[in-house]
């Protein structure tokens, strides 16, 4: 899991995604004229490979839902940091699914929001 300090969006510090908050793909692009031949068998080129970033939160207070809004509503195609498998920082260019929230209850007088999440996949 990243450390809080290390998952950024447009330069803006993310809350801590917490256990199991982020996961991360990798897609091949494949060349136009890929297919299968009349005999079946497969050919093309793959052209690039872009990684998908899937974060997903708990719980959190509205504050801090706000944030995430405006992170990733900051720009078309904006900057994200984040901790890959093997430790590294890694910075890719990404655009935004839709984000999701769950109201979910009242507590202290703040009003609490669940299960936020959003994908971020590369230019």
């Amino acid at each position: 899991m990243a450390n809080p300090s290390e998952l950024k969006i447009n330069g803006i510090t993310m809350p801590d995604p917490g256990l199991e908050g982020i996961t991360i793909s990798t897609e091949k692009v494949w060349s136009a004229d890929t297919g299968r031949t009349a005999s079946g068998r497969m050919v093309g080129t793959v052209i690039a490979r872009k990684t998908t970033v899937k974060l997903k939160w708990p719980v959190l207070t509205r504050a801090q839902a706000a944030v995430i809004e405006q992170a990733v509503n900051s720009g078309d195609f904006v900057p994200m940091r984040f901790t890959d498998m093997t430790g590294a920082s890694v910075e890719k260019t990404v655009y935004f699914s839709t984000p999701t929230y769950t109201l979910y209850s009242w507590a202290n007088g703040l009003q609490l929001v669940k299960d936020v999440s959003v994908e971020g996949i590369e230019r």
